[in-house]
């Protein structure tokens, strides 16, 4: 009996699943799944019973669970950095702006949902590791995005490996450091930004 034979087995708890678009519900449906029984527990079969869907019509979007795992994650992604964007639209100064960004970068990496994720892409690193590379590439490349024009009008010549240091400080390393079971470190978003800003200015 496979994985995907238990998880079949295993009653799924409700989840409100209020869109009508097919791929939202498919979607959504996936990431409660993948969050409370892993990749492998998780069943094509199962995400089609909690999406409300015949296996047909989900196979009709999703050749397989690692092209839905894919589109999860992107849409995760996807969703946290248009609210970072969102919080940080009223800030008065470039610094001010990296400063709240950063800020709810390290919030939004460092929560349950995020964790959760994580955990998975590091559990799927050896037998995806195209999947789990790509995500984080994703990731990175949209904070560079976000934060290049800001960092430039702040006088850092080099903006991408800026924008790369504040992700490392501000997501990874707390990540890190919460996965492996220790205490987060305060995090004081307007110190690490005057530093990075400070040590990178003219390079």
């Amino acid at each position: 009996m496979t994985a995907d034979d238990h998880a079949m087995d295993r009653p799924v708890e409700p989840l409100q699943l209020e869109v009508s678009d097919a791929r939202s519900r498919i979607l959504d449906a996936a990431a409660h799944l993948f969050r409370r029984e892993g990749f492998s527990g998780t069943s094509m079969d199962a995400i089609a019973a909690l999406a409300r869907m015949s296996k047909r019509t989900l196979y009709a979007s999703f050749p397989d669970k690692r092209a839905v795992l894919e589109a999860v994650l992107q849409q995760f992604i996807a969703r946290r950095f248009f609210l970072i964007e969102r919080v940080s639209r009223d800030a008065v100064s470039d610094e001010a702006l990296l400063t709240r960004m950063v800020g709810a970068l390290h919030a939004m990496a460092t929560d349950e949902d995020a964790l959760a994720m994580y955990r998975l892409l590091v559990a799927q690193a050896t037998n995806l590791p195209a999947l789990a590379s790509d995500a984080n590439r994703n990731g990175l490349m949209q904070v560079q995005a976000m934060l290049r024009q800001p960092l430039r009008n702040c006088g850092v010549r080099d903006p991408d490996m800026a924008a790369r240091l504040l992700y490392d400080l501000a997501v990874l390393a707390p990540m890190h450091r919460l996965l492996v079971g220790m205490e987060d470190m305060p995090m004081d978003t307007v110190a690490i930004v005057h530093m990075v800003l400070q040590g990178m200015k003219g390079m």
